[in-house]
């Protein structure tokens, strides 16, 4: 059986990879993110309220970096802060951009408080929230995953990219972070947590979407927060598939014509 107009498999390659390169090479962007939960501002650049989220952009080929990107949605508080420079500054075609530390996303403590019950059946309680790094009793500090007035809404995207992204947790100071999300009944999923060696391999979000969850402080005060973004290897290798399909059709195509 001969296969006359197939394009060869080295052309094939040569074409795609060069209308897509970063499909072939994952890459992946880190930083170290400030929060601060408490009662006073900082009095530099802070973020407070409304929507953002952190993602990843190619400033230049092959150059990823991970930051805060804010955006105006129909129904949404815009993002409002304050600070020196003023937050959020200068609207770009893209909204508002900022660089990892540059920015502290400040979390009004008296708004997110929770105390961890010591006994009983009530949220919090048992060993499936051990994850939080909070002791039976103790206060701790819920950022919630739904939009609330007051405090900033923060999600994790994948918006305008081909491929999935995972965010995973580095190095924190400053307290235990946890990140979780919940099913009808409330059963917690964590996906960080900074008490818990090993348990930092992150979340996944799928091309083209975002994500939000609960965010957890086990303390007042200053955090930093080590958050890695890598490309998923397995939905970078399905787009590159993709493409070498349609580019291998549109070769047939032109061949018959």
């Amino acid at each position: 059986m001969r296969f006359r107009h197939l394009l060869p498999l080295s052309a094939l390659a040569a074409w795609v990879g060069a209308a897509a390169p970063a499909l072939a090479d994952p890459v992946s962007a880190t930083a170290n993110f400030k929060f601060r939960v408490g009662t006073t501002a900082p009095t530099a650049s802070y973020w407070s309220a409304g929507h953002g989220d952190i993602d990843i952009h190619e400033e230049t080929p092959g150059d990823w970096e991970i930051h805060y990107h804010f955006h105006e949605e129909e129904g949404e508080d815009p993002p409002s802060g304050g600070g020196s420079p003023a937050f959020p500054g200068t609207k770009g075609a893209d909204g508002w951009e900022w660089e990892a530390d540059a920015l502290t996303t400040f979390i009004t403590s008296t708004a997110t408080a929770v105390t961890r019950p010591a006994t009983g059946d009530a949220k919090y309680t048992g060993s499936q929230w051990n994850f939080l790094g909070v002791n039976p009793g103790s206060t701790f500090y819920v950022l919630p995953a739904s939009e609330t007035a007051g405090l900033p809404f923060l999600g994790f995207s994948a918006e305008g990219k081909p491929f999935d992204i995972t965010f995973s947790l580095g190095a924190v100071t400053g307290g235990a972070i946890s990140a979780w999300t919940e099913d009808a009944f409330g059963v917690p999923t964590p996906h960080w947590s900074s008490s818990t060696p090993g348990a930092n391999g992150g979340f996944t979000v799928n091309a083209g979407g975002h994500a939000h969850m609960f965010i957890g402080f086990s303390a007042l005060g200053d955090y930093t927060a080590q958050i890695t973004a890598v490309p998923e290897p397995g939905s970078l290798g399905l787009a590159g598939a993709a493409g070498l399909g349609l580019a291998a059709f549109a070769w047939t195509r032109r061949r018959r014509g």
